[in-house]
């Protein structure tokens, strides 16, 4: 073999082994931030629960955000990752959040004690539900610090630990706002001070999306669509896919229909106040049909109006959506 062959050869050895080798764990921080995508302020603060949740249980939450990983398969080099970090830390447990940027991959992995008290398909779920939304916004300590807040209930419910974060000394990071740091502070806030106890007086029920009928039905929205359109509304109602078997609502928001006597520009506008909290809550605003256009679809024939009159679920005005029932005629006297 020539020396130049030996040496191309070693260093392509070199190179594979570089490529197969695992992010160290930081000495000094939970985190391994290859692109440096949570602000400076969000990380030290990760690093505070972190450390908290560590002493009082054992259990280390940790983060990896890498920018490539090749042809690794994400699932299996994350568990590689969380077993060499625990492993160096000599703790009993184990949470790794993983996120590989050009893969678009992000999920949790759990090892040792941490394996044992948290349900791998809340652990999903929570994922779905604050990870991957605020990373499609790219407000990743946002989403860094909602899965770390979810993570850490989940671990006080389990341990019936109570852990002492003082959220007065939250840093005010520059580019997140206000009502981000607010949601940041009470999920912490009530989980300092109620334990397992939060869940079971329902303090969280208004920070999750709302994931069913039933949950659209008891919130806020029915009242909201009452004062916004008073005497002008008929009926609003959820209908079409959002009911259809195997909708997600973590991944499809809810779209609701309505109808109004008048569905003039200027009175939909009314509802404008209400999107960013529609958004927040998982719902959109579908169409916006008068009792007339409502008769002109009412051919059984026409497949809009048979989505509507056999997929619904109203919230609030009329409720009989019957097929051979609901026509202009019906509004006479709303």
């Amino acid at each position: 073999m020539t020396p130049n062959l030996k040496n191309i050869l070693a260093a392509t050895l070199v190179l594979c082994a570089i490529a197969q080798a695992l992010p160290s764990r930081p000495e000094n921080s939970h985190i391994y931030d290859e692109n440096r995508l949570v602000p400076a302020q969000q990380l030290e603060f990760f690093d505070r629960i972190s450390d908290e949740i560590a002493n009082e249980t054992g259990i280390s939450i940790d983060a990896v955000l890498l920018d490539d990983i090749g042809e690794r398969v994400a699932a299996k080099y994350a568990e590689e990752i969380a077993e060499k970090w625990q492993a160096d830390a000599g703790r009993e447990g184990e949470v790794l959040i993983f996120v590989a940027q050009k893969q678009r991959r992000k999920l949790v992995v759990t090892r040792g004690t941490a394996s044992d008290i948290l349900d791998e398909a809340k652990i999903s779920k929570a994922e779905q539900e604050f990870l991957v939304p605020n990373f499609r916004q790219e407000r990743y300590g946002d989403g860094i610090l909602s899965l770390a807040g979810w993570l850490t209930f989940a671990i006080s419910d389990s341990t019936g630990k109570k852990f002492d974060i003082d959220m007065q000394e939250a840093p005010a990071e520059e580019g997140m706002t206000v009502r981000g740091w607010i949601f940041v502070a009470v999920v912490f806030g009530l989980l300092i001070a109620f334990g397992r106890k939060g869940r079971r007086f329902g303090f969280f029920d208004n920070m999750k999306k709302l994931l069913c009928v039933s949950e659209i039905e008891k919130s806020q929205w029915p009242g909201i669509f009452r004062d916004a359109f008073g005497e002008n509304l008929v009926s609003a109602f959820i209908s079409g896919r959002c009911l259809v078997e195997g909708f997600d609502a973590l991944a499809t928001p809810w779209t609701i229909d309505f109808i109004l006597r008048d569905n003039s520009p200027e009175v939909i506008a009314k509802l404008d106040a209400f999107r960013e909290k529609a958004r927040r809550e998982n719902i959109a605003f579908g169409h916006f049909y008068t009792p007339a256009e409502i008769a002109q679809i009412r051919d059984p024939q026409e497949l809009e109006y048979l989505q509507i009159a056999s997929r619904n679920a109203p919230l609030c005005g009329v409720q009989d959506f019957g097929v051979q029932d609901l026509g202009a005629q019906d509004f006479k006297n709303c």
